[in-house]
């Protein structure tokens, strides 16, 4: 059953970069879509799941400080980052563009951070071994 299992998570992970793939080569579909209620609620979607799934995330990990947590955040606004430049190289700068990849790369920063340093504070709070008795020398 894992095995089952193992192979249709890869093969939707597999879909779901296709789909990827396919928005960032042809945005402008994307675009007209966007215009019409099927789009909008594409948009709302993704923008909801985006945002909580993020935050989720850095609040379990933020509490439980739990390092590996942060990387599922740390992930999504690599990916929101990598999409707005290819934004930016496709059509070029717009209003106030600056201001979103600012803020991706200061989560980024963040996230990557604070891993680091919940990753070490479970290194250090790990004691180390106690040293091995020493023998009478019983010549």
């Amino acid at each position: 059953m894992r095995v089952v299992l193992t192979a249709l998570v890869l093969l939707a992970g597999l879909v779901d970069l296709i789909i990827v793939g396919s928005s960032l080569l042809t945005p402008h579909d994307g675009a007209e879509l966007a215009r019409a209620a099927h789009g909008l609620s594409i948009i709302r979607a993704h923008c909801t799941s985006f945002f909580s799934v993020a935050a989720v995330a850095m609040i379990a990990g933020a509490l439980w400080r739990n390092g590996d947590l942060l990387l599922v955040p740390t992930f999504i606004f690599i990916g929101a980052l990598a999409e707005r430049l290819v934004n930016l190289v496709a059509f070029g700068t717009y209003a106030n563009w600056l201001l979103p990849m600012v803020l991706d790369v200061a989560h980024i920063a963040l996230l990557l951070g604070a891993r680091h340093a919940f990753r070490q504070a479970e290194e250090d709070a790990v004691p180390a071994p106690a040293p091995a008795p020493h023998r009478a020398n019983l010549a």
